[in-house]
């Protein structure tokens, strides 16, 4: 991931050194798109990135005070050092809340109904299915559900080979999606 960041902010300065006006809208179709919409197969996670990258790459993220959220805890503060910089994100909630990812409150009780649901499934598919004392110990079950994911598991590949065959490079967004 490192190396896709490094790409986008290579990206980012070519467009915002070499042009007049920053061009927002390449911006967020080569970031939506390209460097990162590539490795996206789901439609809607799609469009989540798409608008996320608007609403933190425009014009108005150039002036002070503009606001992230409806809050108004994510906003654009003066320009400053690194620290001052530092201590803006150190004011931020240690567990934000869902308008830190730009989503309504809701967001939240969704995303904790849909873990529970996931969890309890879970629980009940371990649970011996014999109600005779032939059925199978838990222990047994968890183990034939680990070796069957394992089975299914793709061979590790090497990371440091495919970033030698494919090496990241701003000119070429494709080799940080294939890496």
């Amino acid at each position: 991931m490192n190396e896709d960041l490094a790409v986008c902010r290579k990206q980012l300065r070519i467009f915002v050194e070499d042009y007049e006006e920053v061009p927002y809208k390449v911006l967020n179709y080569v970031g939506a798109e390209v460097n990162y919409g590539g490795r996206v197969t789901d439609d809607k996670d799609g469009r989540l990135i798409s608008t996320i990258l608007r609403t933190y790459m425009n014009d108005k993220v150039m002036t002070v005070g503009h606001a992230y959220s409806k809050s108004g805890t994510y906003k654009v503060i003066e320009p400053g050092e690194k620290e001052d910089y530092m201590e803006y994100i150190k004011s931020f909630p240690l567990n934000p809340e869902p308008e830190a990812f730009g989503l309504h409150d809701n967001a939240e009780i969704t995303t904790n109904q849909n873990n529970t649901a996931t969890l309890l499934l879970n629980v009940l598919s371990m649970q011996s299915r014999s109600s005779g004392g032939t059925g199978k110990s838990r222990e047994t079950v968890i183990g034939e559900m680990c070796k069957d994911i394992q089975d299914q598991t793709p061979e590790v590949f090497s990371l440091e080979k495919v970033g030698k065959e494919y090496p990241t490079s701003y000119n070429e967004s494709m080799n940080t999606v294939l890496f």
